[in-house]
């Protein structure tokens, strides 16, 4: 009797371990699937939101090339070009050609970096410009943040060159990141897509803005993310 109920309890003991140990196969091998499927989505939600993101700066660097090449841009080179051309004769040209082309943010600088024009802050004629000069103008667009009279912007900029004779003029044109800007992205179902404007100080969730506004209310359920730009 003692030797069949040792048998009877290896059996059993036998038996548990191998149910216990095909069933955390399932599950580990389970839970591996999910968690690829999980990174692979993920992956692919990010791809396609750089993918957008990349578009619009595509877009931001068309429009502000059309403006390198329009007729009033020229005739404001050729000016620049010859002597000391009357610079205050184009203090409002960069707010309406900024209206025209949709855009948010909108300088012509001559090769020095003084502004000749700015549509965002007129305020700022005669003043430096720091991106200009420059070694090299970036053929794409890129972030950078604007200091306007009232409160610091993030955008979305582009620059482009326009020489007639020795001396050239640069077009710096740019759309601000906010939240109309978030609500324009064609995003995939279930993607949220928001911005923080490093600007140097300690994380403050004011800064932190989705397609609605400040997101500081959704900081508790997603952890606060800090840098140029995240999306959840």
């Amino acid at each position: 009797m003692i030797f069949r109920r040792k048998l009877l309890a290896v059996f059993a003991l036998t038996v548990l371990v191998s149910v216990a140990a095909v069933a955390w196969s399932i599950s580990s091998l389970t839970r591996r699937a999910f968690e690829k499927a999980s990174e692979e989505r993920t992956a692919a939600l990010v791809a396609q939101f750089r993918r957008e993101f990349n578009r619009r700066g595509e877009e931001v660097a068309r429009r502000v090339g059309t403006i390198a090449g329009s007729e009033g841009t020229t005739r404001m080179a050729l000016a620049l070009s010859h002597g000391s051309p009357d610079y205050s004769a184009y203090l409002n040209e960069a707010r309406s050609v900024a209206d025209n082309q949709q855009l948010d943010f909108l300088e012509f600088v001559d090769g020095q970096g003084t502004i000749i024009s700015s549509a965002q802050s007129p305020a700022k004629f005669g003043y430096k410009e720091s991106l200009i000069p420059m070694s090299a103008i970036p053929k794409d667009a890129f972030l950078k943040q604007e200091d306007l009279p009232d409160v610091a912007a993030l955008g979305l900029f582009a620059v482009r060159e326009l020489t007639l004779g020795e001396k050239p003029l640069f077009v710096v044109g740019g759309r601000r990141i906010d939240k109309d800007f978030l609500a324009s992205l064609e995003l995939p179902a279930g993607m949220r897509a928001m911005f923080y404007q490093n600007l140097g100080v300690g994380f403050s969730p004011l800064f932190l803005i989705d397609s609605i506004g400040s997101a500081s209310s959704s900081l508790h359920s997603m952890g606060a993310r800090s840098g140029a730009w995240s999306c959840a």
